[in-house]
């Protein structure tokens, strides 16, 4: 196992924080600080990790395009253990899940993108299997769920089809009520263009439930609502930039991780990877220069530890990073 230590320059920069009704200076960006790491072999051979999460003293790679969707490894010294999850339609099959996974006592809940079905899985690491539990259908006429993430008291969220409406909430009883307006005239729109693409954002909830957040893909924008759909909090770090051929800027690509204290989002500066930590208060609290373009990372509360795994030369890796 190789311990590096990487260091880059401060960089800081006003931001822009804003609520529902105005948006307004209020504080430099944090420093970006360095980052200390470790890496050790992937031994599975990752080829494109849709998902890194983590279940009770198990690292999860899931990988959407793979016909065994699952890797497992224990924790805390991140030995590989085996494969699992067969992609079908079998009893104990998946198939293509959403990116969110709630933590369960025998394994995990996911959602299956196709059938708008949640299926809770137990992990059978003795047998080295999974078994699907429990299978719910979702109605309620909300068409197709995407960006499906899990709230508390049975309520769960994800991105509307509607284009006055951000989101749907649904509850166990087969409720649907869309909430939240997209924000104005952030981004230039065709005619023709979808608010839903146009405003293209990555979703994350907190563990408890309490909250969630929206990380948007073309503009550098968080913004945190409550488990019934409110708007808590919006903040805007810069101005969105269109380059001259009119292709938009990427401030946020791969998925968040998150913890009920703190944020994890994916971000880059002036095309350079960097880790930004956010609080559930929508304030952005730190910032550091990572190694690689990580495309996935899973927080491990029992060690602390932030798992992560590159695209490219370093797909053979794990990284686990020591903030």
């Amino acid at each position: 196992m190789k311990k590096l230590l990487l260091v880059f320059s401060v960089c800081c920069t006003g931001y822009l924080c804003g609520c529902t009704s105005h948006r307004e200076a209020v504080e430099a960006l944090p420093p970006l600080q360095p980052v200390a790491f470790d890496s050790v072999p992937s031994v599975d051979g990752l080829l494109s990790v849709t998902r890194l999460f983590v279940t009770g003293d198990l690292l999860v790679a899931y990988e959407e395009t793979r016909d065994t969707l699952f890797s497992f490894w224990q924790l805390p010294d991140c030995r590989y253990l085996f494969r699992a999850g067969i992609r079908g339609n079998g009893p104990d099959d998946l198939l293509t899940l959403d990116r969110t996974f709630r933590e369960t006592e025998e394994g995990f809940t996911a959602f299956e993108l196709e059938t708008s079905r949640m299926k809770e899985v137990a992990v059978d690491k003795a047998g080295h299997s999974l078994r699907i539990v429990s299978t719910k259908p979702f109605d309620g006429g909300a068409g197709f769920l995407n960006r499906f993430i899990f709230l508390k008291d049975g309520h769960y969220c994800c991105v509307s089809n509607d284009e006055k409406h951000e989101y749907l909430l649904l509850d166990n009883q087969g409720g649907v009520r869309p909430f939240g307006t997209y924000p104005e005239d952030l981004l230039p729109k065709k005619e023709g263009d979808l608010n839903r693409f146009v405003y293209n954002k990555l979703t994350v909830a907190a563990p408890s439930g309490e909250k969630f957040a929206a990380f948007y893909a073309y503009v550098k924008l968080c913004r945190m609502y409550d488990s019934e759909g409110r708007l808590l909090k919006e903040t805007l770090l810069e101005q969105p930039r269109v380059a001259d051929n009119g292709e938009r800027q990427v401030y946020y690509a791969s998925y968040p991780c998150a913890t009920d204290e703190a944020i994890y989002v994916l971000t880059e500066v002036d095309g350079k990877p960097v880790l930004e930590v956010w609080d559930w208060d929508g304030k952005l609290t730190a910032r550091y220069s990572l190694p690689c373009a990580f495309t996935a990372l899973a927080y491990a509360p029992h060690d602390g530890v932030l798992y992560a795994v590159c695209a490219g030369e370093e797909k053979d890796l794990l990284y686990k990073l020591l903030l």
